[in-house]
């Protein structure tokens, strides 16, 4: 059987930068040869041709009979649904075999790679001094949509554990700006303050408009010790990740090329089979252990977030005698879960949300809790939990992040100002981390979950609410049969 002629079609989002139409074709070279397409091409979403139209038209000239449309994205945000719009129309009306990948986002490569320049900035600027001894400060583009703010955070939040502090701004359409967020990592007292552009291309941005706001930024702080990495760029990383979400899609086709054949699963099916062998080789591997049959699935999914079967030890995760019990009339009562940063926040599962009729509220981004937190002399995670006192009585409260905000909790516990139905306490770090740990383990009137020692991160403390949610609707409807 001939195999159909395969094409890739890069989409970015476009400049009238020659460094970027460059790297967009580097790019396309290297994909090509990787993953053995016959054509493999780029094409800008806005500000100059060639435009999707042109690109896909290319392809088919081309002979392409499959074509692979990658967003080129860092967020997932109005550009990219911009894109998928686009290249689905096209596709229908010339009844063309096309698929669109995902975007960059939510790949742990993309905060391996911004360790990887920071680590390629501190050996160009002979800066000795150890990953936890340094700070950094991740710049952004920004945006209006809430999506892409999540997405930027999230790298922001995967890369914090590894340095002394990790701060984020944007250059515009979000806060805290370039100013702010130099203000604020100059405020930590930093040794070395290394600076990462999150931008992919060398264009207009990186090469004027960011190193004139830090600039400014820097001088005003009157700080010297800070350095400024290079963007993201090419790099056999990035293409690596363009092929893997390409495969993702085209892992649906038919044995001659073609696409979405009724003979492939779908990708709901092919998710929860993975999901399932991962369970199946986690309870292989982790032997016998000492929780019980409802704590057991929360453990489990903690170790199939983090990759970390230390979570498994005896003794590593804590639960109150009344943890689950005390969630579950939580859920029952249609309860708000506050969380103490965005991204744990963005990766609680929203259908069950949805299912179950519960809210959800974070206000570490909220502008008035910084302007509070910073005139009563608090970090923002403490005032962001005080903010939400109210949501979180009788509620179910989670911290993945912040030492500062689950030592709050606590606080406001002791002081009757809240009487949260969960705390689920599980910050990462090196600072103030396992002491909050051991000071929320040694409370009896308030449940909670938590672990020992230092690890622990968003990831870990969304997937312990995900748990929860599903052991909830299990029992449900167990109850219900």
């Amino acid at each position: 059987m001939q195999l159909k002629k395969r094409a890739l079609l890069i989409v970015d989002r476009g400049s009238r930068e020659p460094e970027v139409r460059q790297e967009m074709q580097e790019i396309c070279t290297l994909a090509k040869g990787k993953a053995g397409y016959d054509f493999a091409d780029y094409c800008f979403l806005e500000v100059l041709p060639p435009f999707i139209d042109e690109g896909i038209r290319k392809c088919v000239d081309a002979g392409a009979e499959a074509i692979t449309v990658m967003p080129y994205f860092l967020y997932p945000g109005m550009k990219l649904k911009d894109t998928v719009k686009q290249s689905a129309r096209i596709g229908r009306d010339m009844n063309l075999n096309l698929v669109i990948t995902r975007p960059l986002s939510y790949h742990p490569m993309m905060p391996e790679l911004v360790s990887e320049r920071l680590a390629e900035l501190k050996k160009e600027k002979d800066i000795r001094l150890s990953d936890d001894q340094c700070d950094v400060l991740l710049i952004g583009h920004g945006s209006s949509d809430r999506n892409a703010h999540d997405a930027f955070v999230h790298t922001a939040e995967a890369i914090r554990p590894r340095y002394r502090n990790v701060h984020h701004c944007f250059l515009e359409l979000d806060s805290p700006n370039i100013e702010e967020g130099v203000m604020q990592a100059v405020a930590m007292q930093p040794k070395v303050l290394l600076m990462m552009p999150y931008f992919l291309h060398r264009g207009a941005h990186i090469k004027r408009d960011v190193v004139n706001d830090v600039a400014a930024a820097l001088e005003k702080a009157q700080f010297k010790g800070a350095y400024m990495a290079r963007h993201l760029g090419v790099d056999d990383k990035l293409v690596n990740l363009v092929v893997e979400r390409a495969k993702e899609v085209e892992n649906r086709q038919g044995p001659d090329g073609s696409f979405g054949t009724a003979a492939s699963r779908s990708m709901t099916e092919r998710a929860f089979d993975i999901e399932k062998r991962s369970f199946e080789i986690i309870d292989s591997e982790a032997g016998p252990h000492g929780y019980n049959s409802m704590q057991w699935p929360i453990v489990r999914r903690v170790i199939h977030a983090t990759a970390d079967f230390d979570f498994a030890g005896s003794g590593k995760m804590l639960f109150h005698e009344r943890a689950i019990e005390s969630a579950f009339s939580a859920i029952k009562n249609r309860c708000t879960i506050v969380t103490d940063v965005d991204m744990v926040l963005a990766a609680i599962n929203k259908k069950s949300l949805s299912d179950l009729g519960l809210k959800t509220a974070c206000y570490i981004s909220d502008k008035g809790v910084a302007e509070e937190a910073k005139k009563l002399g608090k970090t923002r995670s403490e005032m962001a939990m005080r903010h939400a006192a109210k949501e979180m009585d009788g509620g179910i409260v989670v911290i993945g992040n912040a030492p500062t905000a689950l030592l709050e909790v606590i606080s406001m516990a002791k002081e009757g100002v809240t009487k949260p139905a969960l705390v689920v306490g599980i910050p990462v770090g090196f600072v103030s981390a396992p002491e909050s740990k051991e000071a929320l383990a040694r409370t009896d009137d308030m449940p909670f979950i938590t672990n020992v020692g230092r690890k622990g991160g968003s990831p870990a403390a969304s997937s312990i609410i995900n748990a929860l949610l599903l052991l909830y609707q299990n029992n449900d409807s167990q109850r219900r049969e």
